[in-house]
């Protein structure tokens, strides 16, 4: 297998296990273990970890190497507005420019929310909501703002993962979807960027009100303290 290609699997592994919360904010990320885990040399790994740090998932000490990167509130509430602008310029533009496919594949999302959401699955839910907003930023037609949003997803994804959402906010998301989705198949620009940019501040609120409880384990674990046990819907890698 050709050197990028290792280089890319290890990208992406790594920051799945990231997003997934298995490496925790303050891990240190020793390439050894890496590697081993991986099975592949530490050269993929290496470059694998200059990329995650670029996208500001993770983060070089002096001589300690690399880390996962912790966040506080100010820099989650930067993300969030940062998003909201994407957002809604992607919505906007989305209403404009969406195809046959892409409007099929944003129906087909919402369909199965829906259906899912009468089993209790909250991760399986998650999931599907968190793709509803990557197929609108797909289908805006700028791959600028679409490499741009995926970076900012990914580190909304890391907050997103650590049992923030409740399964009855992620069950009041779905009928916001689905509102913003309507403005766009009816090509009405100006609304969905309205619906868009209110749902993403309704989650911004949601999600800070979580983390500045004091007495939150949630808000210990995004901000990097060491916790002994935590509950976890997803399975450790």
């Amino acid at each position: 297998m050709p050197k990028a290609s290792l280089t890319d699997k290890a990208h992406e592994q790594i920051k799945w296990w990231i997003i997934r919360y298995h490496l925790k904010p303050g891990s240190l990320l020793n390439v050894n273990d890496l590697s081993r885990d991986l099975n592949m040399s530490q050269t993929p790994v290496r470059e694998a970890l200059s990329m995650l740090e670029q996208e500001h998932l993770i983060e070089r000490r002096p001589n300690r190497g690399y880390i996962v990167r912790s966040l506080n509130l100010q820099e989650v509430e930067d993300i969030y507005d940062v998003r909201i602008a994407l957002e809604v310029l992607a919505a906007r533009q989305t209403a404009k420019r969406i195809n046959e496919s892409n409007r099929e594949r944003l129906s087909a999302i919402l369909d199965e929310v829906g259906r899912t959401l009468q089993t209790g699955s909250k991760q399986r839910i998650l999931e599907l909501e968190q793709n509803f907003h990557v197929v609108v930023l797909e289908s805006s037609g700028n791959r600028t703002l679409m490499e741009m949003g995926r970076l900012i997803l990914n580190r909304i994804w890391i907050i997103q993962n650590i049992n923030l959402l409740t399964h009855d906010h992620l069950s009041g998301a779905h009928p916001q979807h689905i509102q913003v989705f309507q403005a766009i198949k009816n090509g009405d620009s100006q609304k969905a960027a309205i619906l868009m940019k209110k749902h993403i501040a309704s989650a911004k609120e949601f999600v800070l009100s979580r983390l500045k409880s004091s007495d939150n384990i949630l808000s210990k674990l995004m901000m990097g303290f060491p916790i002994a046990e935590f509950e976890m819907e997803t399975e450790k890698y």
